[in-house]
């Protein structure tokens, strides 16, 4: 087992252990600023002299400073209060657009929080860069062509568009979209939490090189972020996919 499949196994393993009551965070947040949140979220604690009404009036004032809100969002995000998340729910609306993503994830928390009171049972939470939609995640792929091409055949546009979603598809997913160039080609996509993501993309190579060996036999896929057209080329110039 080389080192990519021993880390999927790894992935697969923590995945089956999920149990079935999870929500996927669908809005699409900068990795850092979730964990920016989730580790400050460790040390905070609400004051005795601290009340919801107080927090709310502070949160929307004008001239309570940036930091201040964040703060607050996170105390009003780990009580469990209906008042308090319709508070964050409202502020979401139109925040400013520096706590954009850190009011998507009090809301997230917020609604975690009052799930499991009222369910009585421990929700679990899954968020990632990309985001994604209902119980599916977004994934993005890059599938390096075996050497650049300067003109990409249309039998060759028509043979990955066609193979990816009918095997997207067979697996309950969507392809949200698809993209060319003359060295790569990549796509967004939604799986279910639980789909067999190498084994997928292993199939979806196969049968286009079928029609002409023009994809590499590696490709990369996140759920992190998505990459520009330097950070990819680096990628493989780089030789993470050699050619072959």
């Amino acid at each position: 087992m080389d080192e990519n499949e021993y880390a999927f196994e790894n992935i697969k393993d923590v995945i089956n252990s999920i149990p079935d009551n999870f929500n996927i965070l669908e809005e699409v947040v900068d990795i850092e600023i979730q964990k920016e949140f989730f580790e400050s979220t460790k040390d905070f604690r609400i004051e005795p002299d601290e009340n919801i009404s107080d927090l709310i009036i502070k949160l929307n004032g004008d001239e309570t400073p940036l930091n201040e809100r964040k703060n607050i969002l996170q105390k009003l995000a780990s009580i469990d209060s209906v008042e308090a998340y319709r508070a964050i729910e409202k502020y979401n609306q139109n925040p400013p657009v520096e706590l954009k993503d850190w009011t998507v994830l009090s809301l997230q928390q917020s609604r975690m929080i009052i799930q499991s009171s009222l369910l009585n049972e421990q929700q679990v939470f899954i968020s990632t860069g990309l985001g994604g939609k209902n119980d599916k995640l977004r994934y993005y792929l890059i599938f390096p062509y075996h050497h650049p091409i300067e003109t990409l055949l249309e039998y060759q546009i028509r043979a990955l568009k066609n193979e990816l979603e009918f095997h997207i598809l067979k697996n309950e997913g969507i392809v949200e979209q698809i993209e060319f160039n003359n060295r790569y080609a990549t796509a967004l996509i939604l799986l279910p939490l639980r789909a067999p993501i190498p084994e997928i993309i292993k199939e979806v190579i196969e049968e286009c090189n079928q029609f002409g060996y023009f994809l590499s036999s590696d490709a990369l896929v996140t759920n992190m972020k998505k990459f520009d057209n330097k950070e990819i080329i680096q990628i493989i110039e780089r030789s993470e996919f050699p050619e072959e």
